[in-house]
């Protein structure tokens, strides 16, 4: 599936994905207003594409307010976002970025999540998984970060638009083992997960005791990890 949905016909220096920019259009606005270039297209990887004159410094960027992102942690959205974002960085050259957009201290005003567990998150994201992460305090920052950065990527008559793929050969059976396991904890705990239970049944078949004596899951981990495989699905409601 390629990134970009349509081809594009003339040098841009941003590409905002479509459902992006229909949330946030006075970001498409503000972006033009500073005399840039951009094109508004649905992307399957991320909500904005920086191009830049040399292909290998192009920045493919996921952002996300605060509040966004404890809720991608609490249904695990933030891991398969992580991976599509480093799919693309190793397949096209493409550099993974999320920004972080708002005040942390939002999260424990409004939440009643551990800060320290988030916290725990974004060091996986940044330390294991590769992606840096970009903090801006409000949308009106994130604006001026995209515009500098845009800009300092070339000129946009010499950027050119490249169609990415993040396609590949289907994945073994092994990486489709470690793929699910990686969306209930991220990489690093995925890996000692199996290494303990061996297969996915033994992971979904464990107690709470029995998945905190893996290193690195705690109980609230763990009881996380029970209820993922032993709380009915009640379908979609409608509206």
């Amino acid at each position: 599936m390629p990134v970009l949905a349509a081809q594009l016909l003339s040098p841009v220096d941003v590409i905002v994905d479509s459902r992006e920019a229909a949330k946030n259009e006075d970001v498409v606005v503000e972006l033009r207003r500073k005399g840039l270039r951009v094109a508004v297209t649905e992307l399957a990887v991320g909500d904005y594409y920086l191009l830049a004159s040399d292909p290998r410094k192009a920045i493919l960027v996921e952002r996300k307010t605060v509040l966004d992102f404890v809720n991608s942690i609490r249904d695990n959205r933030v891991w398969e976002q992580a991976k599509r974002l480093k799919e693309a960085a190793e397949l096209e050259g493409v550099r993974p970025l999320i920004i972080l957009e708002g005040w942390l201290g939002t999260i424990e005003k409004k939440t009643k999540w551990n800060i320290a567990a988030v916290l725990r998150v974004i060091d996986e994201l940044i330390m294991d998984w590769g992606i840096p992460i970009l903090p801006t305090h409000n949308k009106k920052a994130t604006i001026a970060w995209l515009a500098a950065k845009a800009k300092s990527l070339g000129k946009t008559e010499e950027k050119r638009v490249v169609r990415l793929r993040v396609e590949k050969k289907p994945p073994t059976l092994q990486e489709r083992i470690l793929y699910v396991a990686e969306g209930l904890v991220g990489p690093k705990l995925a890996r000692k997960l199996l290494q303990k239970f061996k297969t996915l049944r033994r992971i979904a078949n464990a107690s709470i005791a029995e998945l905190m004596n893996v290193e690195g899951i705690g109980e609230k981990r763990a009881r996380e990890i029970y209820a993922i495989f032993n709380t009915p699905w009640e379908g979609e409601k409608e509206t």
